[in-house]
């Protein structure tokens, strides 16, 4: 298995033996969601990538994808949270090694007026395809998002403006498939056995994916790899399963909150995807670990002083996945004396690998728990396997806390408000 879980940093405070006796304890539970029988009431389209990615839906996924790439310059890509995190974490990812004629653009993911202006300016500039996601086509950022950008769509390409979107989304009347279907647009499947969350490996994550140039066979053949793995390793060895349990014995023992830490800037948004689908899986609960992340050497500079002495709440999380370039060497500073001669020489990814190792040894000193998620290097392949491996351990993690891992009925309560503020009549 190319990803490596290891948790040696925090044992000194979760206890030699307390993962071993917390699997066996909760056996039963962990064994029924490694066999995808927890919460088993239509939300686990994900669990089964054989069953939940078709060959014909991914045909359509690459038909639809040459098609725009023919057509466009840029594809305005309109989703919020699960609807567009997924692909936002692979494309920036991946983004240095990627070739497409189609650029990414990202809307529809907050209220700023200021920042949809700036996508109507790129509609009226540029060659452009829409690609509107919605699992249920009632949310505000996105729905208005849509209407603003259509208008301009409509404005610019006359009657053929429908040959310019591809509406993702669920079947049904109010949803996105009967307004395609209507308008004559474009339509690509938000699987309903499947949320916003853990859709990154559906149309919904690998559509923008493939505009964007990322290579979604390989992407998805690491994450089938990583599925067929999981599912066949036994309980102490597993690493979703250790890990789940892991976080589960810190909180029991005062850290109540986990900062996955990434070290390359490309990872932000991954971090951020990883944030919502363990904030918005398992906090239902005054149980649940809080998520959050820190983007190292940087925050080694901001939030570093208190993780190093601050109360000791936080556990962190490392991830120790790195681009690659060994020809970027320091070289000599000549004639300037700059201090900094100690370098010369070195490759420059010895810089980043050391703050890893630095950081690492000296918050695990000073008593921060330290779990390690290592793998090789950053590629699609791997990018997926990473994928699949989080989604994973978070439904185990949430079984174990006994929270539905798949609704998220406490995010509804802002929006009641927001509806009563803007003059929405709601029912119930």
């Amino acid at each position: 298995m190319d990803l490596v879980f290891d948790s040696k940093n925090a044992r000194s405070l979760i206890g030699a033996d307390a993962a071993r006796r917390r699997i066996l304890a909760d056996r039963s539970p962990i064994e029924a969601a490694l066999r995808g029988e927890a919460w088993n009431d239509g939300k686990l389209g994900w669990f089964s990538l054989a069953e939940g990615l078709s060959s014909p839906e991914f045909q359509k996924i690459l038909d639809e994808t040459a098609c725009v790439r023919g057509m466009a310059e840029t594809m305005i890509v309109i989703g919020i949270g699960g609807s567009n995190r997924g692909a936002m974490a692979a494309i920036r990812a991946l983004h240095r090694s990627l070739k497409s004629p189609t650029r990414i653009v990202f809307a529809g993911d907050s209220l700023s007026g200021e920042e949809l202006m700036e996508a109507v300016e790129i509609v009226k500039r540029e060659s452009v395809v829409l690609n509107v996601i919605a699992k249920d086509f009632n949310t505000v950022e996105p729905g208005i998002g849509f209407r603003v950008l259509r208008k301009a769509m409509m404005e610019k390409y006359g009657s053929t403006y429908n040959e310019r979107i591809v509406a993702t989304g669920s079947r049904g009347p109010g949803q996105l498939f009967e307004l395609a279907r209507e308008q004559d647009w474009h339509f690509l499947d938000f699987p309903e056995a499947i949320g916003g969350r853990f859709s990154v490996l559906s149309a919904v994550g690998l559509f923008p994916m493939a505009v964007a140039g990322v290579d979604i066979a390989e992407l998805a053949a690491g994450a089938r790899a990583m599925e067929s793995e999981l599912k066949a390793t036994e309980l102490l060895s597993n690493p979703a399963v250790s890990y789940a349990v892991d976080r589960n014995i810190l909180f029991s023992k005062g850290f109540a909150v986990e900062s996955l830490v990434i070290f390359e800037p490309d990872l932000v948004p991954l971090a951020r995807w990883w944030v919502q689908l363990f904030a918005e899986t398992e906090g239902k609960t005054q149980n649940a670990i809080f998520p959050t992340y820190f983007s190292y050497s940087e925050d080694l500079h901001a939030v570093g002083q208190y993780v190093q002495q601050g109360t000791r709440c936080v556990a962190e999380t490392f991830l120790k996945l790195f681009h690659e370039n060994p020809d970027f060497v320091i070289e000599k500073s000549e004639p300037v004396g700059d201090g900094f001669d100690y370098l010369d020489g070195k490759p420059f990814d010895e810089l980043n690998l050391a703050v890893y190792a630095a950081a690492l040894e000296a918050h695990a000193k000073d008593g921060v728990p330290c779990l390690e998620i290592r793998c090789p290097r950053l590629d699609a392949r791997r990018l997926g396997g990473l994928f699949y491996f989080f989604m994973f351990a978070c439904y185990i993690s949430a079984n174990l806390l006994g929270v539905n891992p798949f609704n998220q009925d406490g995010v509804e309560n802002y929006k009641r408000n927001m509806y009563r503020l803007l003059g929405k009549k709601v029912q119930g």
